[in-house]
């Protein structure tokens, strides 16, 4: 036993799942009741530690120090799982001790899309255990096994992106593919001028808010009478909803470029949009030489600006004006404009 574990992979595999699970046979000693609230989230050895927002702060930090010292309350280990690249620095170094030469009986799950999101000096400390996409044939198969028509599930399946639970949300959450309606009717109206591209970010905008108060809604369901720390946890669940929405849509963003680079490449079965394979050849063909692989890129430059809270509409905007600059000036040299 490690004591202490570095699940990384894209997000929808499964990694929290399994932490709870793990977290949950092992502070239970072999008691399935003990299990079985570990599992519903109510028993006092197994933790999980949300961010404060987009971090995890110094100050949750010490806490769980202060706790992973202390003997478990009722079974044999403490358990805590946490996300570690939404540690900053000082957070991780508060932890870095822990890490090294623990005390008590506590063992730690950290939570990371990569290893490189994640001080080396945290990843040296831990044993890292990568989760792998799934499939995407697996995937669709799992999702037709649960009701879903042939072709949403090829949709869904290809959408996720090797996740599960994003392929899942893809085939049954409405405020989700509102966003992709949203982000996929910005990518490709490339002939508006400043106005439209603004009207269309708005609109992306609103739909990852929708996301958010979607979350937040279902937070408070679970309580019959919410209480202020119950409120309070609902904004925190609605923010980082509306965040990843967010992310979501840059990553679509990307995703579309990408599908009609696959166009233009001549490889239309690589793209992941299939609905929309005639819309993207009728653009790759009204815009010849255009660099979509550029484009993609270009959105991927701007993930980088979430990390320090500036606003979607301006992250949004300039991964959609940074894009279209990798297409549109091909189109206006060869007009002679």
């Amino acid at each position: 036993m490690a004591h202490a574990y570095l699940f990384h992979g894209p997000p929808g595999l499964g990694k929290r799942t399994v932490a709870r699970r793990f977290g949950s046979v092992l502070v239970s000693g072999g008691d399935p009741a003990a299990e079985d609230r570990a599992l519903r989230g109510l028993h006092p050895d197994l933790s999980e530690i949300e961010p404060e927002g987009a971090f995890t702060t110094i100050g949750q930090v010490r806490e769980l120090v202060r706790l992973a010292s202390g003997r478990p309350f009722e079974g044999a280990r403490r358990l805590f799982v946490l996300e570690a690249d939404t540690l900053n620095v000082q957070a991780a170094n508060a932890l870095l001790k822990t890490l090294e030469s623990p005390e008590g009986e506590a063992v730690f799950v950290l939570l990371a899309l990569s290893e490189e999101g994640v001080l080396p000096t945290v990843v040296s400390r831990s044993r890292t255990v990568r989760f792998n996409p799934v499939p995407e044939g697996e995937v669709a198969s799992f999702l037709r096994g649960r009701g879903v028509p042939e072709e949403e599930a090829r949709l869904a399946a290809s959408l996720g992106r090797g996740s599960v639970g994003l392929a899942l949300r893809y085939s049954g959450d409405a405020e989700l593919r509102g966003l992709r309606e949203a982000v996929l009717e910005a990518g490709l109206g490339l002939s508006g001028d400043f106005e439209d591209r603004y009207g269309a970010v708005s609109q992306v905008v609103a739909r990852a808010e929708s996301v958010g108060a979607a979350r937040e809604k279902e937070y408070l369901e679970g309580f019959e009478e919410p209480d202020r720390r119950a409120k309070d946890g609902a904004k925190r669940a609605n923010r980082a909803a509306r965040d990843g929405a967010v992310r979501e849509a840059l990553e679509l963003l990307a995703l579309l470029y990408r599908d009609c680079a696959a166009v233009a490449a001549g490889a239309p079965e690589l793209a992941a949009n299939v609905d929309r394979l005639d819309r993207m050849r009728r653009l790759v063909a009204d815009y010849p030489g255009a660099d979509w692989a550029g484009a993609a890129s270009g959105v991927g430059e701007a993930r980088a600006a979430l990390t320090y809270n500036v606003a979607p509409e301006a992250v949004l905007e300039g991964a959609i004006s940074r894009s279209r600059r990798r297409i549109l000036p091909v189109v206006s040299g060869r007009s002679g404009g």
